[in-house]
């Protein structure tokens, strides 16, 4: 099986495009530069699954007490968000327990090879930093009790101790030796104390910043040793609540093996509000992501690892920097050799994901572990944005400027379909026909807009881009109730125009669902003309009735459902692109120089003598007496001046070479 995508995310560093080989549940090449395959994903990026090697539980299951129907449940609602690798977690209780959760974890690793195994966190941790933990069940990690621990077995994989502890070095030693890694956590050490447990084997630091001694200035304590001393790997909670955004976008920054984990309870996929039992006690899931106790105690995260990538891409983490921490950094932490990224030899653990960052289908083994899935939609409400009107008026202006990055995403996404519509209607207006714009509200507008300013810039005769707004031309400044809904207008519009098989429309819409603009679209068809499409949602009836459709999947609105934010930002520069790309094959410019612009004030004449001068190197007083003999035209007063010919031969010369002052000048 191959499969191909726009862009792959190796499991380091994005490229593309690009095609992943699977046989036998195993990767076995990757393929740059390859399109075709037996599934080929028209959009978004191809990448590792996901690995969360601190996660307690999700979907209503505690990883402590899961039957196997709840392991099964788990381990396939973890895989529609893209996670195909969890280290099951359980908090501190009595050994006796560990022994039988540790018991239920193998019988589960069995079934699914998901299952990496068993993340005990605690019991050795201190008293003074144990959070949710119950300190009924702490115990100091003596020779006895680890012996306790091990017995296990060996689906315990991972031990999260305070290092301070009496004993605690030799209790890392003596994990170590019989192969259970140990990570630092729930601990007040200082840096010399963290600093002599990474010396005994301690190779992780568990949710960096939460319940451990502080970062200072003077004393790094155990955050600072975490994020500076190359034989840890820090494990930062990414729900953006357990720690400052800011600070996960610095600490991401600091350390090239920081790891993303969720940290998640039973609450995780549940919606706000649920409240379940979870070490003993009750914890209620808040509006941002998070678990909390009756008296507020952050009682863990309660949301998914897809989830956290998307807060820390929107903290300014850069994706590749976040997948990364998801993906490779988590398989080399835990010594994993067989996943983590798209290496042959690997298993074949692949997710599609869209370009907001949603998980649209996954692989587990080769195997299809979940359906396509549809990206979140414009109209889709982001719940980590519950508290959006109570945050500080700077960090506003941070969300909506790290959303509009989506935007961009989009776009590079939609590249190669937005250049086959430019060439498409420039070979169109090359041969006569004209291009119509039909849109409703906003995607209407920035239509219009776009028309409006081809004139002066590229001068372009009148009615050669022609906008069609649902409601009228009135409609650009006040809203027009009702009239997106009109199909016959957009129909009559078309035919007052004369539409005709010569012409090409482009029809714009966030949802791709409209009715003017969908009925323009078909009208336009009908008629034999060429039909593309700037849509924000996948799979719609604009993007399917268009020839060319170009969809641009900037995910859910910071306000939901308004999509003159990041969707119109998007369409706006793609008509541009559009719009330049086309003038630019039909001759329009010279260079970066608007050739054809219309001179027709001051400062306009004043840019026309400049790029005069630039392109012939005429003195300014030779090009001021062109420019008048051309009628201000640079075009024709360039080739007058280049070739020493009379304006009548220049204007002869450029009709001669299809308008294009580079061919004029080559003939």
């Amino acid at each position: 099986m191959i499969i191909a995508a726009p862009r792959i995310f190796t499991g380091h560093a994005f490229t593309g495009p690009g095609a992943v080989v699977v046989e036998n549940g195993l990767i076995t090449a990757l393929l740059p530069g390859i399109t075709s395959g037996d599934i080929v994903l028209g959009h978004g990026f191809l990448a590792p699954g996901l690995i969360d090697i601190h996660n307690n539980g999700a979907f209503g299951v505690d990883c402590a007490t899961a039957s196997p129907a709840e392991w099964d449940l788990f381990v396939a609602q973890l895989s529609l968000r893209g996670v195909t690798s969890v280290l099951a977690t359980a908090i501190t209780a009595p050994l006796a327990d560990l022994h039988a959760m540790a018991a239920a974890v193998a019988a589960a690793m069995a079934r699914h090879p998901a299952i990496l195994g068993l993340h005990l966190e605690g019991p050795f941790l201190s008293d003074d930093k144990r959070g949710a933990h119950p300190a009924a069940h702490l115990r100091l990690p003596d020779a006895g009790a680890v012996a306790e621990l091990l017995r296990c077995g060996p689906a315990l994989r991972l031990v999260t101790l305070a290092p301070e502890l009496p004993g605690a070095l030799a209790a890392i030693a003596a994990l170590r030796a019989a192969g259970v890694l140990v990570s630092l956590g729930h601990t007040a050490a200082d840096a010399a104390t963290m600093r002599a447990a990474a010396a005994a084997g301690a190779s992780l630091v568990t949710h960096v910043f939460n319940a451990q001694s502080a970062l200072s200035h003077r004393a790094p304590g155990a955050p600072g040793v975490a994020l500076t001393d190359p034989r840890l790997s820090p494990c930062l909670i990414a729900d953006g609540v357990h720690v400052d955004p800011a600070i996960l976008a610095l600490a991401f920054a600091a350390c090239p093996r920081a790891i993303t984990v969720t940290d998640s309870i039973l609450l995780a996929g549940l919606a706000p509000g649920e409240t379940r039992i979870f070490g003993g006690a009750p914890a209620t899931l808040g509006p941002q992501g998070a678990a909390l106790r009756a008296d507020g105690t952050l009682a863990g995260a309660a949301i998914t690892l897809d989830a956290g990538l998307r807060r820390l891409i929107a903290a300014g983490v850069p994706p590749a920097t976040a997948f990364a921490a998801a993906t490779s950094r988590p398989a080399a932490a835990l010594g994993l050799t067989d996943r983590g990224s798209l290496t042959p030899g690997q298993r074949a653990d692949l997710v599609w994901w869209s370009d907001d960052f949603t998980p649209l289908q996954s692989w587990t083994a080769g195997h299809s572990a979940a359906p396509a899935a549809t990206p979140r939609g414009t109209e889709a409400a982001r719940p980590e944005l519950a508290d959006l009107d109570e945050r500080a008026t700077i960090a506003l202006v941070e969300t909506f400027l790290a959303q509009e990055q989506a935007a961009q995403r989009a776009l590079a996404s939609a590249a190669p379909a937005l250049a086959r519509l430019a060439d498409a209607v420039a070979a169109k207006l090359r041969d006569g026909g004209r291009l119509f714009y039909a849109g409703a509200g906003t995607s209407g507008r920035l239509g219009l807009l776009d028309a409006v300013e081809c004139g002066p810039t590229f001068g372009i005769e009148e009615g050669l881009i022609i906008p069609l707004l649902a409601g009228g031309p009135t409609a650009f400044i006040a809203a027009a109730e009702g009239a997106e809904d009109d199909e016959a207008a957009a129909i009559a519009a078309l035919d007052a125009h004369g539409f005709t098989a010569a012409d090409a429309l482009v029809g714009i819409a966030a949802s791709g669902t409209t009715p003017y603009t969908l009925a323009a679209l078909r009208h336009a068809a009908a008629q034999g003309g060429l039909t593309g499409a700037i849509v924000n949602n996948a799979g719609s009836p604009m993007a399917q009735a268009a020839t060319y459709p170009v969809v641009l999947l900037t995910g859910a609105e910071i306000i939901a459902g308004s999509t003159r934010l990041s969707a119109g930002s998007a369409q706006k520069i793609a008509l541009n692109i559009l719009s330049s790309t086309v003038m630019i094959r039909l001759g329009k410019t010279y260079g970066p120089y608007m050739v054809d612009m219309r001179a027709t004030n001051a400062k306009l004449r004043r840019r026309a003598l400049g790029m005069l001068t630039a392109i012939t190197a005429a003195s300014p007083d030779d090009a001021i007496l062109a420019l008048e003999a051309c009628n201000m035209h640079v075009k024709r007063a360039a080739l007058m001046l280049l070739r020493g010919v009379s304006p009548i031969a220049a204007e002869q010369a450029l009709d001669a070479a299809a308008g294009s002052l580079r061919r004029a000048l080559r003939n």
